[in-house]
This record gives structure tokens, C-alpha cells and sequence, in this order.
């Protein structure tokens, strides 16, 4: 891709053999969705440090996946769907290179200015490309990841694109909803909570897809998060006495009655090559 070519107005001059009907659908809806957010001010250009990220909601979750990563210094990155960019600048701060992909310019536009702001801007570059359809060669990264984008695309052209832009011996990691659970179907679906806003065109992930994204590699692995502390959620994050707890009860649970897994709110899951 061209520099400059992230900042393509969305559904104007993308030929249609290159984008699909839905990923133009969802480059509109989350570029109004982010333009709104920066526009009304409610999103912060600094990022937390890593002891308070690991301590808000879904932390956990990503101090594990930081952990499963490992020293990721001088690696090629390519973050998929990196929305607002909280993540390409997280593993930016951990001295990767990151290449943010995005269909919403809005989005990129606002991972640029926080890759300014946080002093990562020579770590961190973006483009208007679907998940689908990476315009970089082959055998590109160490790491592909994705933070909530697995649930929005075609899992059978992705899982194709993944396996090439990886290095050999690179790995894929992302972190998704899980929907296996009816109560918290129930929740996503008909129930107002703070930040709540969904495309039409997304749904949460399924041991299904896990199962058909994971026929592109050699392995797969999955670890399940979030059973009662879930209620991190309307805690407001990951600290204090009460969340501990519901951690403990989790772990004990999840680890002496598996079949409790797929009632969980998230997974992470890793693809090796």
C-alpha cells in the first residue's frame, strides 16, 4: 500500500473487487463509531503504563497474552483490527514493529495520533486494508495479532492470509468474545451496559470458528477467561479484593471442571505455523 492510502474516504474510490460488501459496511459504521468517540472527547490520547492496563477490565487477559509473546523487541507485528489502536501501541512500548490494519480511517487516524502521544510514532504504521486481504508479502511477521477482530471477518479467507503473511515458526494470537454462553448472549443482545456498541454484521466467536481458523496451522491453544469474574465488567476492572477472589474461584473451577470453559465471557487463542 501506498503511504497515504489509509486515508481513502471508506466506500468512495475502493474498487469493489478489492472490498467486500461487509468489510465497506464495517469500515462505515467504525468510522462514524470512532469519529464520534474522538469527537465527543471521551477517548484518551496516553495510554495507561502496564500495571494499570493489567488491572482494567479484560486485563488479565492481556498481561497473559503479553506473557505468552514473550520479549517481542525488533519482531514484525501486524495487529489486526486495531480500532483506536490500544494494542499496536501496547506491543509498540514492548519494542515491536507494529503495522495496524484497520477498514475504519477514522481509527487509523486516532492510532496515529496515539502512537504520537506516546512516543512510539517510528514504531507504529497503519493501513486501510480488510483483515482478508494484507497488502504485504509473504512470510512477513513474527506475529500476527488481534484483539477482537476474528468475530467480524471471514474466517476462511483470513485464516489463509494469516498463514501467509506469517514468518516460518511465527504465531497468531488473538483475544475474542466467546459465544457459548446464553445468559451473556442474552446480555450482548438485549442489555444496555457502558461502552456497548455492535456493527450488524459482527457475532462472538465459536469453538466452530476456533476449530476452522485453527485448520490453516499446526496447532492451536486455547485458554478461557472471565467464568464469575466476568463481573469485572461492572466492577469497573481488575483491582481489589473482591475481583482477587472471583479470580481464585475461576481458576479453581475452570481448572477441576473444564466443561465450565465454554461458559466463560473471553478466549484467547494461539496458532502456530
Amino acid at each position: 500500500m501506498e503511504p497515504g492510502a489509509e486515508k481513502t474516504p471508506v466506500g468512495t474510490e475502493l474498487a469493489p473487487e478489492t472490498w467486500t460488501e461487509i468489510q465497506v459496511e464495517e469500515g462505515r459504521f467504525f468510522d462514524r463509531h470512532w469519529s464520534d468517540v474522538l469527537g465527543a472527547g471521551k477517548l484518551d490520547l496516553e495510554i495507561p503504563p502496564d500495571v494499570a492496563l493489567f488491572e482494567q477490565d479484560l486485563g488479565r487477559s492481556l498481561a497473559y497474552m503479553l506473557e505468552r509473546m514473550g520479549d517481542v523487541r525488533g519482531q514484525r507485528v501486524v495487529d489486526l483490527g486495531c480500532g483506536p489502536g490500544d494494542f499496536s501501541i501496547f506491543v509498540a512500548r514492548h519494542g515491536a514493529q507494529v503495522e495496524a490494519v484497520d477498514v475504519a480511517p477514522a481509527a487509523l487516524e486516532i492510532t496515529r495520533q496515539r502512537a504520537d502521544a506516546n512516543g512510539v510514532e517510528a514504531l507504529v504504521r497503519t493501513h486501510l486494508m480488510p483483515a482478508e486481504r494484507l497488502d504485504f508479502p509473504a512470510e512477513t511477521f513474527d506475529w500476527v495479532l488481534g484483539f477482537g477482530v476474528l468475530h467480524h471477518t471471514e474466517l476462511a479467507l483470513l485464516g489463509a492470509e494469516v498463514r501467509r503473511v506469517l514468518r516460518p515458526g511465527g504465531k497468531a494470537l488473538f483475544r475474542e468474545p466467546l459465544g457459548a454462553n446464553p445468559v451473556l448472549e442474552f446480555a450482548r443482545r438485549h442489555l444496555p451496559y457502558r461502552g456497548k456498541y455492535h456493527s450488524q454484521h459482527e457475532r462472538p466467536l465459536t469453538y466452530a470458528d476456533i476449530v476452522l481458523l485453527g485448520s490453516f496451522f499446526r496447532t492451536t491453544e486455547i485458554r478461557e477467561f472471565y467464568l464469575l469474574s466476568s463481573l469485572s465488567r461492572l466492577l469497573g476492572g481488575e483491582r481489589g479484593t473482591f475481583f482477587r477472589l472471583l479470580w481464585a474461584v475461576d481458576d479453581f473451577l475452570l481448572r477441576h471442571l473444564p466443561f465450565l470453559r465454554r461458559f466463560c465471557r473471553y478466549v484467547v487463542v494461539e496458532y502456530a505455523l
